[in-house]
């Protein structure tokens, strides 16, 4: 049996400095497109957010509050995030946070999870970045515990406490969702032992993490995949990129002065002046509707299920972006194949 992928939208709430008006403005536009994506778009199935810290342009760090406001404001998306930084949060009241917005969702939650990365987001709130792999494991464990509604205690080398019980309990069996992303082979194998669904945003990593999970002896219903792309996808993408350029460009630089990339390839150590060879390093896909669907294809053949955009970037005018989104609802989604991947069927939307 053969099912549609789904496909969701990722936001940073970001605003740079040369491109501000005021936050309360960014944020209800921000929120208002959601509230036009939940009603218009309806090929588009899920509207999520993400996290860092200390940016400059005010990159969302409190994304459990962000997911909260999406959540009132719609009706049929799933929200979520994509990610947030587990080690930088103390998993119990992440716990309840999660349960809170799933509550406010009637269960439409999913947590993406990551490990983060960079010294002074952990420095800044008083973590240590050489105690985020155990973080995350005690972490993950905790917020499992948490989802079953049941009174649990637990002692860990982060985490030590006697028997509590988490509120409000779950809407779903289990409780939300839980997928994780991961660039190294360690990091993929703890998503295929400990996570509902890999996040892939490394070309090429999910076919480590099936490798990784049946190795596990997960089954294949279970090895479930996201591909995660930065996406300028237009009827002109010439064009679109030229409108959309110098917003995305200061979003990767922001990545890269931050470590971001280091171990990947290309190895990249100074900011991109040169948009050209960022695109020739494959940093963002720019695309028509066709070149797109046979990029998705492709990718369901690798047996993808599930596709995340980050496609507003910072300061850029919304009716741009939304001009796009359109397009990709209407253009593109339509003309992507069905998967017939085991774990298709297992994939909410």
């Amino acid at each position: 049996m053969s099912r549609n992928v789904s496909f969701g939208v990722i936001n940073s709430f970001g605003m740079p400095d040369q491109w501000r008006t005021t936050w309360n403005a960014r944020y209800e536009e921000i929120l208002e497109q959601s509230e036009w994506i939940d009603k218009e778009l309806t090929n588009i199935d899920g509207v999520y957010v993400t996290e860092h810290h200390f940016y400059g342009d005010g990159y969302l760090p409190a994304p459990m509050v962000a997911t909260a406001a999406i959540a009132a404001r719609t009706k049929r998306v799933q929200v979520g995030t994509n990610l947030i930084q587990i080690p930088l949060h103390n998993a119990v009241r992440l716990a309840e946070e999660a349960l809170v917005v799933d509550a406010i969702s009637g269960g439409r939650l999913r947590l993406g999870l990551g490990m983060g990365y960079f010294h002074q987001e952990f420095t800044g709130l008083g973590r240590s970045l050489k105690n985020r792999v155990s973080l995350t494991e005690e972490g993950v464990a905790i917020l499992r515990k948490a989802f079953s509604g049941e009174p649990f205690e637990f002692h860990g080398k982060r985490y030590d406490f006697d028997k509590i019980h988490v509120t409000p309990g779950p809407i779903r069996e289990g409780g939300p969702e839980i997928w994780m992303g991961g660039f190294a082979p360690a990091a993929v194998e703890r998503v295929a032992r400990l996570a509902d669904g890999f996040l892939e945003f490394d070309h090429g990593s999910a076919d480590t993490f099936r490798e990784t999970a049946d190795r596990l002896g997960r089954p294949r219903e279970e090895q479930r995949v996201n591909t995660t792309y930065w996406a300028i996808i237009a009827e002109d993408p010439e064009r679109a990129f030229a409108q959309a350029g110098e917003y995305w460009m200061h979003l990767l630089n922001e990545y890269i002065v931050r470590d971001a990339y280091i171990g990947r390839t290309p190895p990249l150590t100074e900011p991109y002046t040169d948009p050209k060879k960022a695109l020739a390093d494959g940093l963002v896909m720019l695309a028509d509707g066709n070149e797109a669907i046979k990029i998705f294809n492709n990718d369901v053949d690798r047996g993808t299920i599930d596709f995340n955009f980050v496609t507003t970037m910072p300061g850029e005018p919304i009716e741009q972006v939304n001009e796009r989104l359109q397009y990709l609802n209407d253009k593109v989604i339509p003309h992507v194949k069905q998967s017939t991947h085991p774990a298709a069927k297992t994939v909410s939307s």
